[in-house]
């Protein structure tokens, strides 16, 4: 193969892969857990996701505005600024306004869901996560026409298997594993 088929199959395999993560949906995950923030990127990733990330919440504002993901996960204990604030906050922009939210929170009563749906998240899910809901529930947002408005319960049994699974996740990345299996 000459030096130009060379070039042109290597443009070929950049376009080919650039065309690829344009199609892969963005994904913001707010939260202030290292851990956590780990655990979710790698979640995400691996399911096909592009992840951006940030511990802040007026971090996640500018983020926001500036990448435009598909969908946020806001964490709503934030170190800087309420998580149900900067939803408000973004709900107001125009330029963030039509982006899903999925309050994340370990909050779980019925009184910080009401307040998670009115401030504008556009579904709750309490922590412990089961990875079966969480991606469910980003796939409906994904799917859905703007401002439905979902709540999701977790299975809270001890049988459910993708909150052992992600609980399993969670020890290995804390023993320095890298990979989730």
């Amino acid at each position: 193969m000459s030096r130009s088929g060379y070039r042109d199959a290597a443009e070929k395999t950049k376009t080919r892969v650039y065309q690829e993560n344009e199609k892969r949906k963005r994904i913001l995950v707010v939260e202030d857990n290292q851990i956590n923030l780990a655990l979710l990127k790698q979640l995400l990733e691996v399911h096909g996701y592009e992840v951006l990330e940030t511990s802040g919440g007026w971090e996640a504002i500018d983020i926001a505005r500036d990448g435009q993901p598909d969908l946020i996960l806001m964490d709503i204990r934030l170190p800087d600024i309420c998580g149900l604030e900067v939803t408000r906050l973004l709900k107001q922009d125009e330029q963030t306004k039509t982006i899903p939210i999925i309050a994340v929170t370990a909050l779980a009563t019925a009184e910080y869901e009401k307040k998670g749906l009115e401030s504008g998240c556009d579904a709750y899910i309490a922590k412990p996560i089961t990875l079966g809901n969480l991606l469910r529930t980003i796939e409906s947002l994904l799917t859905s026409v703007p401002s439905a408005v979902v709540s999701q319960h977790i299975d809270r049994s001890p049988t459910s298997t993708d909150r052992y699974q992600v609980a399993n996740s969670l020890e290995g990345l804390a023993r320095g594993q890298r990979r989730i299996n």
